[in-house]
């Protein structure tokens, strides 16, 4: 879900400090050339020599930067965009993105606050500086820019969904729960809603759950986070087959989604069908070469076949790219065992002479 976010307040945002001289500009657009072979970056480029006073061809530039984690390129323009448009509620957006990617959380919160103190109606805005708030758990602030919401617009969703998540986050369950349900009466697209019902009324063992899950899947057939939210409870709650059904539709829609597949693999092995579990161990390694789970589980499927070269294979490799992972490491172990053992087995004792 994308939230706009909100806020009151009154302060800041000098960006004069971002501000530079033209040269500087032009030796600034060389080094983020270097970093982003872009053509659009180079039609921008020319647009903004031909045109240097646009602010929205600033803004569109810094959006790119932004995109390319150039993060100082994008706020040197976004600082000459503001001095030409000062109140413009799209370059405060974008700054304060800029700065919370760039790890300056008080000055993205700080931007936001500025801007809701130029527009203190402006929804958008609003939801913006309640997600931020939200972010930095500073929840009650949070809940008051959602009540400042609603008193623009009662029928907010979005503002019912932050105040659930603040609610939540704050323990108290069941208003968190009412903002939900609210949320999702107003907006039933609201898919991020829908799922966190399901999951607080699981984590209650309230079978209800599985009906907010369903009620997400209806409303998006295709998302996959919906998808995987029922089939997790499924298969949880030992319907193994609808379960693997879901993974498998899950997979035909997104053929990167490794947990899919890794989920697939480990319901076939609960199931004794290690042949089928292989093979899902074997497409999550093949979709994701670097993470040392699949190998563990795809030498756990070679070694209860008996194939132990192979599963020995996998756990080395796992340990290679996870030293510290102790599953496989006591697997290769117990295996090493085992193998030395039947070794000495076989070995013929001399008789007595």
């Amino acid at each position: 879900m994308q939230v706009s976010i909100i806020c009151k307040s009154f302060i800041i945002l000098f960006l004069s400090a971002l501000l530079i001289s033209c040269g500087s500009k032009d030796n600034k657009d060389g080094q983020a050339n270097e970093k982003i072979k872009d053509q659009a970056l180079s039609d921008l480029n020319e647009l903004i020599r031909e045109d240097p006073k646009n602010p929205e061809l600033l803004f569109q530039r810094a959006e790119l930067y932004y995109q390319h984690a150039a993060y100082d390129e994008a706020l040197d323009d976004l600082g000459a965009a503001q001095k030409i448009d000062s109140i413009k509620p799209e370059y405060y957006h974008l700054i304060a993105d800029v700065y919370m990617d760039y790890f300056k959380s008080h000055y993205a919160l700080k931007t936001m606050e500025k801007v809701v103190f130029l527009h203190p109606k402006r929804i958008p805005s609003l939801l913006k500086l309640a997600e931020f708030q939200y972010i930095l758990k500073k929840y009650e602030n949070s809940v008051y820019t959602c009540n400042e919401v609603l008193a623009v617009d009662r029928t907010e969703p979005e503002a019912f969904f932050m105040l659930g998540m603040n609610f939540r986050a704050m323990g108290d369950v069941e208003r968190a729960k009412n903002s939900f349900q609210t949320a999702v009466e107003f907006d039933p697209q609201l898919i991020d809603a829908w799922l966190l019902l399901g999951t607080i009324y699981e984590a209650e063992k309230d079978p209800k759950a599985l009906t907010y899950y369903e009620s997400a899947v209806l409303m998006d057939p295709e998302s996959v986070e919906a998808l995987h939210a029922k089939a997790y409870y499924l298969q949880n709650h030992g319907n193994i087959p609808e379960a693997i059904s879901i993974y498998r539709k899950i997979n035909e829609l997104d053929p990167q989604y490794t947990d899919a597949y890794m989920n697939t693999g480990l319901l076939f092995m609960e199931m004794d069908s290690v042949k089928k579990a292989k093979e899902y161990f074997n497409l999550f390694v093949k979709k994701d070469l670097t993470n040392p789970v699949g190998y563990y589980y795809r030498g756990v499927s070679f070694e209860v076949s008996g194939d132990v070269k192979n599963a020995r294979m996998d756990y080395e490799q796992a340990l290679r790219l996870d030293p510290g992972f102790e599953e496989a490491k006591k697997a290769l172990e117990e295996l090493n065992a085992k193998a030395s053992k039947k070794k000495t087995e076989k070995t013929p004792k001399n008789k007595a002479k």
